[in-house]
């Protein structure tokens, strides 16, 4: 069985349009805010937001920027954008500052609202792992910034989640393709070397856990079955509906666990829930 390939406008639309209702009663919130306090935002500034979801970013820079300023925000979902219609429906302060467009961010040149080298400040969080040639879409992002502007992006800690890199090798192995792959990740230099060679001077790196204290977690042998649920939940490994391909990619899956633990020498497999953020000025 060859599952069927999805374009990332695609998955980005059957991916969220279930999630869309309780996004933002998940982690979040709380770590978007800790995201958005490492970013300068001033008055006056033009923010672009980029797969900008129900508006978690949006709605914090749009009272930074006041009113000679403005926030641009692209997302691919249908119901993730609803989400965020509804909050600027009922605050008067998203009404005027902020401009919502329904788009491709990995293809910006064919949106005609916005203009290239003209943004102060460009925005991307939880979102930039799930996009094919990282290089290409950096280097399509910078060309709409002005110099000097700031590109903020978060990707995540090469052991995140682990269970989706021994997902990836099982599927792998039953000559499938895993869908965003992140092999690319192997360290926070990873995306600090895409970055400076496109001219973006990575000048500040944090590490954010996903909740604060919960960023590296320790897991046994007794979690591989809520590891390959959570994992295999996904759309895009509806493939693994099929009761026979399932089984094998569970017991591919459990011996990659097996593997790590005897690498790891104490019977459990370091999880980290913990993105990288990357603040680039454009030189």
């Amino acid at each position: 069985m060859t599952p069927r390939h999805f374009s990332q406008f695609e998955q980005a639309q059957k991916s969220y349009q279930t999630r869309a209702k309780d996004y933002d009663s998940s982690w979040h919130p709380q770590y978007t805010a800790r995201f958005m306090e490492l970013i300068d935002i001033q008055p006056g500034d033009r923010v672009l937001v980029l797969a900008c979801g129900t508006g978690l970013e949006a709605v914090i820079a749009c009272p930074l920027v006041g009113d000679n300023g403005l926030v641009t925000a692209l997302d691919a979902s249908t119901a993730m954008m609803d989400v965020c219609r509804k909050k600027q429906a009922t605050d008067e302060i998203l009404s005027r500052r902020l401009v919502l467009i329904q788009h491709d961010v990995t293809d910006l040149e064919s949106c005609e609202h916005l203009g290239k080298g003209s943004y102060d400040v460009i925005i991307c969080s939880n979102a930039f792992v799930l996009f094919d040639e990282p290089g290409r879409v950096v280097s399509q992002w910078a060309g709409y910034l002005r110099r000097g502007g700031r590109l903020i992006v978060d990707i995540p800690h090469e052991n995140h989640p682990r269970q989706g890199l021994f997902m990836k090798k099982s599927i792998q192995q039953m000559g499938m393709t895993y869908p965003a792959s992140r092999s690319w990740i192997e360290s926070v230099d990873s995306f600090r070397g895409i970055l400076e060679a496109r001219h973006l001077h990575a000048f500040r790196v944090e590490a954010l856990d996903k909740e604060p204290g919960k960023g590296h977690v320790f897991l046994g042998r007794e979690e591989i079955g809520s590891m390959f649920d959570y994992i295999t939940q996904d759309h895009l490994m509806e493939c693994l509906a099929d009761e026979q391909f399932r089984s094998k990619a569970r017991l591919l899956f459990e011996r990659e666990w097996d593997s790590a633990t005897e690498r790891e020498g104490n019977g459990k497999v370091q999880v980290s829930y913990v993105l990288y953020v990357y603040v680039a000025e454009k030189v």
